[in-house]
């Protein structure tokens, strides 16, 4: 009906109804093609597009169209001039009559969420002619190839973003920026050229990688601050372990030295030059390693060790030259030296779990020749027994005297636990201390 009113009334113009050049099943009127619904037109969704059908732009506003009364006409309460040249349509506007299209895309109804009969005609025809007499926009969509690639597209913008931005509140800025800028997109497209193009797949495409992105964000950020404090305490512990079993033992050896009066001046001074030379070593061991990717460690010696190696190999390497040091007195008092380590896969230690039992071995030795006066005899051996692996260094000196709990100490125990293992320190009898870390051979 619509479209019969409408072709009346534009040929009165010399506007001719014809078939649509871009789609040749779509009704035109002179350049003015009006779009053909599809079943997936929009929002829709395999619905039911049979014969010539269009979408339509309701027009809104509480005086969308003249409207008289039968009872102004009879008593002739009307202007002539509201006839002349128009289209009129006369029909029943009551409840009564069940007349109704439902609609909410009309504001302002007399009956919410529904307008009668006769003015979806008026809306339909009206907004055929206008289309054609004043170049207002008719509801057009985009097919499903090009919404694929809308979409796909807008779905791209959240990664993007969070490549760029690598921050969790930049991310989400970025992306609530998004927001408004597709809204306002869609909006002047379909106030000002009439294409309804896909919103809401976006914005929760939009909202969910937002959301995802920002955790995962947060996550590498977390990731990142950890890492970085780990980082820094393994150097704090690494630098502490290297200075502790190398210079700290020349210069407790010194400092004892003084005390005691026991060492001349030369000897004295001696110590201090190599003190002065370990920590020099050290400084330019750190900076090598800093700077190279090997897996290397320093010993308090000046031996520096290949972690590839196997950890039995690198234990006797440690043993031999931590018992050769000068600088700790009591290793000269020794007169048996014992030592067999068994063999451990690879596969059960990673390259740090090595470095830190070889300082712990090393640790172990240091206060043997540190504070076991009157030792003749220490005894390692690393061991395998029932799927555990033992590490014990036994000596005869003058046993434990300190209750208190050194660093040394502590960076056992820390190891223990890494290990899922145990970690003591005891006196044994008649005399002397065991120090002594286990472990289950399970691969970690």
């Amino acid at each position: 009906m619509a479209l019969h009113l409408a072709e009346a009334y534009l040929s009165s113009r010399n506007i001719n109804i014809e078939n649509g050049i871009h789609n040749p099943d779509a009704v035109r009127f002179s350049d003015t093609e009006i779009p053909v619904f599809e079943s997936n037109s929009g929002s829709y969704i395999k619905t039911d597009d049979g014969g010539i059908q269009m979408l339509m732009n309701f027009r809104n506003g509480k005086q969308r169209f003249r409207i008289l009364s039968l009872h102004d006409i009879k008593n002739n309460k009307i202007n002539r001039s509201w006839l002349q040249n128009k289209i009129v349509l006369i029909g029943v506007t009551a409840t009564s009559t069940h007349d109704f299209v439902y609609t909410s895309a009309v504001s302002g109804l007399e009956l919410n969420g529904k307008i009668y009969g006769v003015e979806y005609h008026a809306q339909a025809t009206s907004q055929i002619i206008d289309a054609v007499v004043n170049n207002r926009p008719l509801l057009r969509t985009w097919s499903d190839k090009w919404e694929y690639v809308w979409i796909i597209v807008w779905g791209l913008i959240p990664i993007i973003i969070g490549r760029l931005t690598q921050s969790l509140w930049k991310n989400l800025f970025a992306v609530s920026a998004s927001f408004i800028c597709l809204i306002l997109i869609a909006y002047f497209l379909l106030l000002n050229l009439g294409w309804w193009i896909p919103v809401a797949p976006i914005l929760k495409i939009l909202g969910t990688n937002a959301v995802g992105l920002s955790a995962f964000a947060f996550y590498q950020h977390d990731q990142a601050l950890k890492s970085k404090i780990n980082e820094r305490q393994y150097t704090i512990e690494y630098t502490f372990t290297v200075i502790h079993n190398g210079p700290l033992q020349t210069l407790a050896n010194a400092l004892s030295g003084i005390r005691t009066q026991q060492l001349p001046q030369e000897q004295i001074i001696l110590q201090l030059e190599k003190l002065n030379r370990e920590i020099r070593e050290i400084g330019e061991f750190l900076k090598k390693e800093a700077l190279n990717t090997e897996e290397v460690l320093r010993l308090g010696s000046g031996l520096i060790l290949d972690l590839k190696k196997p950890v039995n190999q690198l234990f006797y390497e440690v043993f031999g030259s931590t018992l050769q040091r000068d600088d700790l007195k009591y290793f000269s008092d020794i007169k048996i030296k014992t030592r067999s380590f068994q063999p451990v896969d690879d596969k059960y230690l990673t390259i740090e779990l090595k470095r830190k039992l070889c300082q712990f071995l090393e640790e172990s030795l240091c206060n043997v020749g540190k504070h076991a006066q009157g030792v003749k005899r220490i005894e390692v051996v690393g061991k395998i027994n029932q799927g555990r692996y033992y590490l014990s260094i036994k000596d005869n000196g003058c046993g434990v005297k300190s209750l208190n709990i050194s660093k040394g100490t502590k960076q056992s125990r820390a190891l223990a636990n890494k290990l899922s293992g145990q970690f003591i320190r005891r006196p044994i009898s008649p005399k002397g201390t065991l120090c002594e870390i286990s472990w289950p051979l399970t691969k970690k």
